[in-house]
């Protein structure tokens, strides 16, 4: 009777040890997933903006130039600018 006391000391009853791990589990992989879902998303959303900057300057050059850019493609602003020689540069602190 003594050693079967001793080997059955639990803090937790095994169910809810068991319904722990797995919940502790869940938030691991949660926190692993999140942020980098988070960060995909962040980065799908700076290209969008810079596609719409590029857009924004390519017909700033081109009413200067006096050219007709009306033949590209959504998406393309900034392929079209380093085309015509301007680089886009990120600013950086």
């Amino acid at each position: 009777m003594i050693v079967e006391a001793r080997r059955s000391r639990r803090f937790f009853r095994p169910e809810l040890e068991r319904a722990l791990a797995v919940v502790g589990l869940g938030a691991l992989v949660g926190a692993i997933v999140l942020p980098v879902g988070w960060g995909y998303e962040q980065r799908q959303q700076a290209r969008a903006w810079q596609e719409t900057a590029c857009a924004y300057r390519l017909k700033e050059v081109a009413r200067g130039a006096m050219l007709s850019v009306s033949g590209e493609r959504r998406g393309q602003a900034c392929a079209a600018l380093r085309q015509l020689g301007f680089e886009i540069e990120p600013t950086r602190p």
